[in-house]
């Protein structure tokens, strides 16, 4: 009977104070690891490539490869034929060694209004962008040789007018701080918004182990699936 009566004691300790059996490491590690209450979260934890963990820190979402890579900033277009062993040589010894990561900013989830009150307010703002060369009166000094899609060229002809293109170009700048960052991605509980991510292979950089670029693309790509973009 003796086992019985000390089962029965522990039983009604633990329905008193539950971490009697858990222990509070359990319940902080519960609290530290939030996130893991989302569902699209959680899906991205469980199939995150071997190697890399996922983390939080001052409001950010972190994922990172475990193991250190080396970057080496080089414009890779046109770039002339290299073997490839000495390509590893030269980016060990040049490059910088550090950490693969994606660093995901993450808010309360937005609802639809907040997201639609954001893009009302920055059509209005892109609208009075649009607006500035007629104010200024420098939209017939537009050179289209030099102007590109999302970059318009001004070419002044003297004083006054170099004067009203760069007030275009402070005003326009002032006007797009204003402009509200809309949410790239949402899960079950959060608005994501991209930060940064480095250790990925592009135009302008190598990566050494290239696994680690490769693996970096593949999250992204299971990030924009798994938050449904």
């Amino acid at each position: 009977m003796r086992p019985l009566i000390i089962v029965i004691s522990i039983l009604l300790v633990s329905c008193i104070n539950p971490n009697f059996l858990f222990g509070q490491a359990s319940e902080k590690e519960i609290s530290k690891e939030f996130y893991k209450a989302d569902g699209n979260i959680n899906l991205i934890l469980n199939n995150l490539p071997s190697g890399w963990a996922f983390t939080e820190a001052n409001g950010n979402f972190i994922i990172y490869r475990k193991d250190s890579v080396f970057v080496l900033n080089e414009n890779r277009i046109n770039a002339p034929f290299e073997n490839e062993e000495i390509r590893i040589k030269r980016i060990k010894e040049n490059g910088v060694k550090t950490q693969a990561e994606i660093i995901i900013h993450y808010e309360n989830k937005w609802d639809f209004l907040k997201i639609q009150e954001a893009q009302l307010k920055n059509a209005a703002i892109r609208d009075e962008i649009s607006k500035l060369p007629e104010k200024l009166k420098i939209a017939t000094l537009l050179d289209p040789k030099l102007s590109r899609k999302n970059n318009p060229v001004y070419t002044a002809r003297n004083e006054k007018e170099k004067l009203n293109i760069a007030a275009n170009y402070k005003e326009k700048e002032n006007l797009e701080k204003t402009l509200l960052k809309i949410p790239d991605y949402n899960t079950q509980f959060y608005s994501l918004f991209n930060v940064s991510s480095s250790g990925k292979e592009d135009n302008m950089h190598w990566v050494l182990p290239v696994e680690a670029s490769i693996e970096l693309y593949t999250i992204l790509t299971l990030i924009r699936e798994a938050c449904g973009k």
